[in-house]
């Protein structure tokens, strides 16, 4: 069974060491966008992209088909992980150096099948080993990591390590090392079921498109209205460089993603998710107010710094939301796989059509340019798209605290595997707790469920107090409340070991004299009520 009382360090420990793998394959597509990844122009560097591109779509519903029909995704997982990695490696050795661009367009093309496969196969692995209450800040740090990686190999001049400063050679070395620690944690001996919630993801899937929609239209009227106000400065680029926040963008990226994530845990998917149409809705109504108002007073640049990092921050709390977690969690689990995938389908075109866009890039003899009268009327459709998607996440359904829905259950198990599901769920002191209730029912007569709810029911606080147990005064009552206890019957089904590890400042030998005397006041209790 699945730890589900305390976070599962080590079973964590190991889904996040994959962050590396993940890093390595954007690594190598962020470096086709900027041309900086192989040496050659940035005509060939978008080249190798289409076919990378073009890789992913033929990957994604694949691997969604073979993740459903696979009981065991580890093989998988590491495959597609040392995959990737190992031409990166190969390509610093000097046998393969007359394979130089044999071995670019390998690596371009395992990065883009790697980081499709393994966002599918990592999720819905995480999902067999980690429950709810716990995922969403797993998959948060998984994310994060991978962000702080590539912070840090941009960080670092590679031309003084190796002697060709081209292609993903720190992150696939880097990469190599993560899987082979990886390997040694075993994740196959991990407890494995598979849980779902019932319902239905297209609910939530349709407001992600518009939200999706707002976004990617707040941010092309952002672009050129900012383009047009600089239109005069010859050295401008981006925003980000002329504010200098190249190296902050990546932190408040993540910090995002972390907040999306702890949130997403503690208040649930629908509450998380709402809260994203918030951010949207703000700066797409707000968010022209702050480059208008440098536009009026140049010297307000802490303007453009507050807008800059809100944009990042949403952009971080959608990944932490949206992007792997609530799809696999919603609907039958034998579909999970294809599921997952055909959404990451949508966001692989987002991600191209945005790129596309960006780039001002001709596909295929069209060239994708943002239409002048989308920076008239794009701010406002921005507002439409978020206020659409605010009306329709009513009936969005909850996720957390409605886990775990099993949409097979075999009934036909033997002892001992009925042994071993008990042992690996009950833990010894609940064995001890078990029995001393017990206990405590083999010390009276039988009674009835209507005197049984007397005792243990709606009124058990008032009929046996904590205060009724002898050695029990105002100091202790409270401590017994803080930790959990509210009555002298819920405390008789307690065991000593842990109701000295709960209650602070109590010693083992102090706990077995109350539970005794506690037991006693039930017994007493029952007998009276018997008679």
């Amino acid at each position: 069974m699945l730890e589900y009382r305390e976070f599962p360090y080590r079973t964590v420990i190991t889904f996040l060491l994959f962050s590396a793998p993940l890093a390595l394959c954007i690594y190598v597509i962020l470096g086709l966008i900027s041309g900086t990844l192989f040496d050659m122009t940035l005509l060939e560097h978008h080249g190798l992209l289409g076919y990378g591109s073009l890789a992913a779509v033929f990957t994604l519903p694949l691997t969604g088909l073979i993740a459903d029909r696979v009981k065991r995704l580890d093989p998988l997982i590491y495959v597609v992980s040392a995959v990737p990695t190992i031409i990166g490696i190969c390509r610093i050795l000097p046998q393969f150096s007359t394979s130089i661009e044999e071995l670019n367009l390998a690596l371009v093309i395992s990065s883009f099948v790697g980081i499709s496969a393994l966002l599918v196969l990592w999720i819905l692995r995480l999902g067999q080993s980690v429950v709810v209450k716990y995922r969403g800040r797993t998959v948060a740090l998984f994310l994060s990591l991978s962000i702080l990686l590539l912070m840090i190999y941009s960080m670092i001049d590679v031309s003084t390590i190796f002697s060709d400063p081209y292609g993903a050679i720190l992150p696939s070395i880097i990469s190599f090392i993560a899987i082979v620690i990886s390997l040694g944690l075993k994740p196959w001996n991990q407890p494995r079921v598979s849980l779902t919630v019932s319902g239905n993801p297209v609910r939530y899937f349709i407001p992600t498109v518009f939200i999706m929609a707002s976004h990617l239209l707040w941010y092309s009227v952002t672009k050129l209205s900012i383009q047009e106000i600089f239109a005069d400065d010859l050295s401008f680029v981006s925003l980000s460089q002329f504010l200098g926040l190249g190296l902050y963008e990546p932190l408040i990226l993540c910090t995002g993603i972390l907040i999306a994530g702890l949130m997403a845990d503690k208040r649930g998917r629908k509450t998380t998710f709402s809260f994203t149409l918030l951010l949207m809705g703000l700066l797409t109504i707000f968010g022209s107010a702050f480059y208008n108002g440098y536009f009026l007073d140049p010297n307000l640049t802490i303007l453009l710094v507050g807008l800059l990092s809100f944009e990042r921050f949403i952009e971080g709390f959608l990944l932490g939301i949206c992007l792997l977690l609530i799809w696999p969690e919603l609907g039958p689990v034998r579909t999970k796989g294809l599921r997952l995938s055909l959404i990451w389908f949508f966001f692989l075109g987002y991600m191209t059509l945005f790129w596309a866009l960006d780039l001002n890039a001709t596909v295929f003899g069209v060239l994708f340019d943002v239409p002048d009268i989308v920076v008239t009327v794009g701010g406002q459709f921005a507002i439409l798209s978020s206020l659409i998607a605010l009306y329709l996440i009513g009936p969005l359904p909850e996720i957390l605290g409605r886990e775990i829905e099993v949409e097979e259950l075999a009934l036909d198990f033997d002892e001992k595997q009925v042994k071993q599901t008990v042992d690996a769920f009950v833990g010894i002191d609940d064995f001890d707790s078990i029995r001393s209730q017990i206990d405590i029912m083999d010390a009276s007569a039988e009674i009835s469920d209507n005197e049984m709810s007397e005792i243990l029911g709606e009124e058990f606080k008032d009929s046996l107090p904590l205060r009724s147990v002898p050695g029990i005064g105002s100091a202790l009552e409270r401590k017994l409340k803080v930790a959990g206890y509210e009555s002298a019957a819920q405390l008789a089904g307690e065991s000593a070991p842990r109701l000295s590890r709960k209650v602070e400042g109590l010693s083992l030998a102090r706990a077995e004299k109350i539970l005794k005397d506690a037991r006693s006041v039930v017994k007493k209790k029952m007998k009276k009520n018997n008679k």
